[in-house]
């Protein structure tokens, strides 16, 4: 599986858009003290779009460290 779209959705409803793996988990760190509502991360395994929706800043991580 591979990052295809990564929405950190903030407390303020701010949403930020990230394509990369490492960009996601840089903003996931800058804008944790700031509140994060939820995290959707959008995979593809090459055929189909999976999309995975949490509230855990520590899932999200994992997930995307995973990817």
């Amino acid at each position: 599986m591979d990052l295809h779209t990564c929405r950190i959705v903030l407390s303020n409803q701010q949403v930020l858009i990230c394509q990369s793996v490492e960009q996601s988990l840089n903003l996931l760190e800058e804008q944790a003290d700031k509140g994060i509502a939820k995290i959707e991360i959008d995979a593809t395994d090459g055929h189909q779009i999976h999309s995975y929706l949490s509230h855990s800043l520590e899932e999200s991580i994992e997930n995307l460290m995973n990817l």
